[in-house]
């Protein structure tokens, strides 16, 4: 028994660990996509502002450093032997200068002009070499190079935005998409005293020497879970949608227990659903024997529903969305309890005691952006509620499982 309910646990921890795998690298670089966007709106800032230069990068400001401006006695003038003009040293802030004799040589057919500081020649040859500087960096990518690809890989590098504010969104009648959520899961119960031996009604009262609905509706706790899923859907107007999919959801409860006595009388002869009782009613007299135990349904879904924009925008909508769910139990793992030997037992048969099929409504709002010509992202406040019954008769238990839960995903316009 044990073994079992370890591999059970191992199994299920699995699934939630593959899951987790997937959807985190997407929640993470979602939040740094809002996160930077949000940064974009209020700095006006983006990449482009940001100087990647090694130099500037690793570049260390002395406090201590001072400039000293280079007086014109220092910078030294050479005439060239072919070019009759004057030409300033080149780098005199980098190379050490010193003032030496040279003595002047006379160029034939030349002769030696000592220029002085507004000497034409030498502004006009500055400027030639500045401007050539000035050519170079401010080069156009796009006119050298041709190739209609890198031209619109420079485009998108020019944009201030990693969200292009300027896209003109594209959408398809149909798309698939992908999402997830975390839910809150809890469920609705009651029994039914007809199929409970030794149980007396009179009035408004029930009496049993069992767990009352109150007790188990005061102990049992809500749990966390989540859903996941692929989706597909077609535009049938303008601002109506039909959708459908697969999804995997866990549904389930906390209940609270304590380990079965087994000086008990009634132990020895107690069984249901051909297992023995691992465990009791909570002790109400000594909490601190209480064990919580989380009690786990899986379903595969297969949804089927309408959403409709009630409001719309140039690149976002709102919209709410209803619709039913075709399930088919997956897996369970729950602790099941027992009226007439008043005990719980760990049941994990499929076809006996949990109803195999089931239907479930939902109902939620869907905030979406399109954050490419085809690319939607979307939230999706959410509540689900299966309409039948956890449990099939004759057990008197009728319990119907509900999740609330913020689904997060994207959509991809097709044609």
């Amino acid at each position: 028994m044990g073994y079992q309910f370890n591999s059970l646990k191992n199994l299920i921890a699995g699934k939630v660990s593959i899951a987790s795998l997937v959807v985190t690298p997407l929640v993470v670089s979602g939040l740094a996509l809002v996160g930077f966007q949000t940064y974009s709106l209020v700095t006006g800032k983006s990449f482009k502002d940001i100087n990647f230069e090694i130099g500037k990068l690793w570049e260390q400001v002395s406090k201590n450093k001072v400039d000293t401006p280079i007086e014109e006695s220092e910078v030294i003038r050479f005439v060239s032997p072919k070019v009759n003009e004057v030409l300033p040293a080149i780098y005199p802030q980098i190379i050490p200068l010193r003032k030496v004799d040279i003595p002047e040589i006379e160029p034939k057919n030349a002769s030696l002009v000592k220029p002085n500081r507004y000497d034409q020649n030498f502004v006009r040859q500055f400027d030639k070499l500045d401007g050539l500087l000035t050519q170079i960096s401010d080069i156009d990518i796009p006119t050298v190079v041709q190739n209609p690809f890198l031209t619109k890989y420079y485009n998108r590098l020019s944009s201030d935005y990693l969200i292009n504010p300027n896209i003109s969104p594209n959408q398809g009648k149909w798309y698939v998409g992908f999402g997830f959520s975390p839910t809150l899961n809890y469920r609705s119960f009651s029994y039914d005293p007809s199929y409970v031996n030794g149980v007396a009604v009179a009035g408004n009262f029930r009496y049993t020497f069992g767990l009352t609905e109150n007790q188990r509706n005061t102990s049992d706790k809500a749990v966390t879970s989540y859903n996941i899923g692929v989706d597909f859907g077609r535009y049938i107007s303008s601002k109506a949608r039909i959708y459908s999919g697969l999804h995997y959801a866990s549904y389930g409860e906390q209940v609270m227990v304590t380990d079965a006595d087994k000086t008990n009388l009634n132990y020895p002869n107690a069984e249901f659903m051909g297992q023995s009782p691992i465990y009791e009613v909570f002790n109400e007299e000594n909490p601190s024997k209480n064990i919580p135990y989380t009690n786990r349904y899986a379903y595969y879904e297969i949804p089927l529903g309408l959403s409709v924009d009630c409001i719309q925008f140039e690149k976002s909508k709102i919209s709410v969305d209803a619709g039913i769910s075709f399930q088919k139990l997956s897996e369970v793992n729950a602790l099941v309890y027992d009226f007439e030997t008043d005990y719980y037992y760990w049941i994990t048969q499929q076809n006996k005691i949990f109803r195999k099929f089931n239907l479930g409504g939902s109902l939620g709002i869907t905030a979406s952006q399109f954050v490419a010509e085809r690319l939607e992202l979307f939230i999706n406040p959410h509540f689900k509620m299966n309409i039948n019954s956890t449990f099939q008769k004759p057990y008197p238990v009728n319990q119907n499982q509900y999740a609330t839960g913020l689904r997060i995903g994207f959509k991809q316009h097709l044609f």
